[in-house]
């Protein structure tokens, strides 16, 4: 661990170096980010925030009206990229191009905000984290909401954490911690926790702040006069009906004019616990410098008195926490997207980072022992969990019949009998049964085993060195190598690098609007459009097309429920509500992907005749459009 310091020490003495570093990390992000930019097929919650965004940007819609759009997010998720398309023109390339600068924003605020926190190397490190992680910049690639919410927490930190913050910095702050919020509803924690920390930053006395000294504390003023514009602001601007939001997350009685209508879900997966556990493990594996450099943080807590920015540190550490518990429960503890929580991930994965920024250079490198055990013990859980979500990953990588082989073997102390054969005996499974029950547990025992072994490693070493106070730290230094290494190969197809489904070999974007120009030269404004595809990307190059807008979520809109006028009114759609549009539609838009021979709409389509059948629209060929026209 001397050495380690000694290296610190060192380093940090370069300042000049670690901007040349940050540099290259920089470039290296920008580089990979436009990569991901164009080579990603567009995804049904990308086409959400893009064309309901124009709907609502231009007028054609307003957010919470009645027998309108479904408004499952706060309006200025989607208003935010409608005004971007109506500044810059509707389409993919737009958004994508949108999301691309909020990537380079982000990293910047974040980049200069940790700069400010623990100094020029620790940035550097964190823009090389960022630039190390594939999936968080796959994630935020698209034109959904993760790159927004990334960009608007970044600096919003960068506004408001640190000691004296200008009046004019916090009053931003707390206009874009508004936003956020107006973005992404989960995040309303942000809010008074803000509060708190700012007042608390600057308070000059023990008095309540705002009383008696107002000199410091009055800070907080501004801050809250910024929340109250945006965040006030927008629900001024579309009360009630927004409380039908609220009403979703606070089902309490004096909400009940604005619950949802009675109604059976048709999108009711009921995913098993293992479903859950490895969405939870997944979430480490693709942000694991933020994760796990938070429990690091943890178990290297600085010192009393060693830490410059501590109520930041603190700040930070309670954000996280609080984020991290209300997106797990969002998707976790529900049933409709469970698989969701490391995309959930990506909206404040930064905070991670910046408190890993704000106490590294302080870190107390020789922890307390209960702290370096605590710390190892939750490290070696969190790792066997990474490994059993890697299962896939990890058959993938082995050669062809690895398992079978592997449970061929003879099973030591049972003579000649096989792996498979004593459990076959003991619990009367088959070798079936027991090589996929292998394919889970290999990488779980290979895991713990390479993590137990570390530190025996290390001690053995340091015995040899003579050195009894660095070997009683040797759990200390299995997390500090674990974590550095982790971070390093965050890239790998066990980590980050796994995130992958919805890549394709070649840019996009000049599918989707390939597909869009010979749809456009077919169906005129103002026609009326019966919509089942995936993704309504492809309806933005439809200008003044009429929708029936609970056809847009697909299957997560459509409800079980005879009360057509209440489905109608909130934004959903069903049976009956379908066919009274089909037969007013001029057109019907149908996706491969949800062309069914045995299904209702092909039985309907006798009324219509086909007249274009497109290329795909990217590298899915279940991405074709086929368009129906009325005879």
């Amino acid at each position: 661990m001397a050495f380690l310091r000694n290296l610190i020490q060192s380093v940090r003495q370069k300042p000049f170096l670690a901007d040349v570093l940050a540099l290259i990390g920089f470039g290296l992000y920008t580089v990979l980010m436009w990569g991901f930019v164009h080579s990603q097929y567009s995804v049904l919650d990308e086409g959400l925030y893009l064309y309901k965004g124009l709907l609502l940007a231009s007028g054609q819609y307003v957010p919470f009206q009645d027998n309108g759009l479904w408004m499952n997010q706060m309006p200025l998720s989607y208003l935010i990229p409608g005004w971007i398309q109506l500044l810059f023109g509707p389409g993919l390339l737009t958004g994508r191009m949108f999301a691309f600068s909020l990537s380079l924003l982000a990293i910047l605020g974040l980049y200069f905000t940790s700069r400010r926190l623990g100094g020029s190397w620790v940035a550097a490190l964190l823009v090389w984290a960022l630039a190390l992680n594939p999936a968080a910049m796959r994630m935020t690639a698209m034109a959904a909401s993760q790159g927004l919410v990334a960009c608007l927490l970044a600096w919003t930190m960068f506004l408001s954490l640190g000691r004296k913050r200008a009046n004019w910095q916090l009053f931003l702050a707390g206009l874009l911690a508004g936003v956020t919020v107006m973005v992404r509803i989960n995040l309303i924690l942000l809010l008074p926790l803000l509060v708190l920390y700012v007042f608390f930053e600057n308070r000059s006395s023990p008095k309540f702040p705002g009383f008696g000294h107002l000199g410091e504390a009055g800070r907080g003023f501004w801050l809250l006069a910024g929340i109250l514009i945006s965040f006030g602001g927008v629900h001024l601007l579309y009360w009630p009906n927004i409380l039908r939001l609220w009403a979703r997350w606070l089902p309490l009685p004096l909400l009940a004019p604005f619950f949802a209508p009675e109604h059976i879900p048709s999108w009711s997966p009921e995913p098993p616990i293992g479903f859950r556990l490895a969405s939870f493990f997944l979430a480490f594996r693709y942000h694991f410098a933020a994760l796990v450099g938070a429990l690091t943080a943890f178990v290297f807590w600085p010192k009393k008195g060693r830490l410059h920015e501590e109520k930041s540190a603190i700040f930070l550490v309670v954000f996280l926490l609080s984020s991290f518990l209300l997106h797990a429960w969002a998707a976790l503890g529900n049933e409709y997207c469970v698989f969701c929580f490391p995309t959930y991930t990506a909206f404040y994965s930064g905070i991670g980072l910046l408190l890993v920024a704000a106490t590294l250079s302080s870190w107390d490198l020789n922890p307390p022992a209960w702290r370096a055990w605590t710390g190892f013990i939750a490290l070696l859980l969190l790792l066997a969990g990474m490994a059993y979500s890697a299962e896939g990953t990890v058959r993938g990588l082995l050669p062809e019949n690895f398992y079978r082989r592997l449970v061929t073997l003879p099973m030591p102390g049972f003579g000649n009998a096989q792996i498979w054969q004593v459990f076959a005996n003991k619990l009367g499974l088959e070798m079936r049964a027991v090589t996929d029950a292998a394919q889970i547990i290999f990488p779980v025992i290979l895991t713990v085993g390479t993590v137990l072994l570390l530190p025996l490693i290390i001690r053995f070493t340091i015995r040899l060195s003579a050195s009894k106070s660095v070997a009683q730290s040797a759990f200390a230094s299995s997390f500090l190598i674990i974590t550095f290494l982790g971070t390093l190969f965050s890239p790998s197809p066990l980590l980050a690098g796994e995130y992958q489904g919805y890549d394709c070999p070649a840019d996009t974007l000049p599918g989707y609007e390939t597909v869009g120009a010979a749809l456009a030269e077919r169906i005129p404004p103002g026609s009326k459009l019966y919509w089942d595809g995936y993704s309504p990307v492809t309806l933005l190059y439809l200008p003044g097309i009429q929708i029936l807008p609970g056809q847009l979520h697909g299957a997560y809109s459509f409800r079980i429920s005879d009360d057509d006028a209440g489905l109608r009114r909130y934004g959903w759609t069903n049976q009956s509500l379908n066919e009274q549009w089909l037969a007013e539609s001029d057109f019907v838009l149908l996706e491969a992907r949800n062309l069914d021979p045995d299904s209702w709409l092909s039985g309907q389509l006798s009324a219509f005749e086909l007249v274009l059948e497109t290329a795909p629209q990217s590298c899915e060929s279940s991405s074709i459009m086929y368009l129906y026209r009325r005879k």
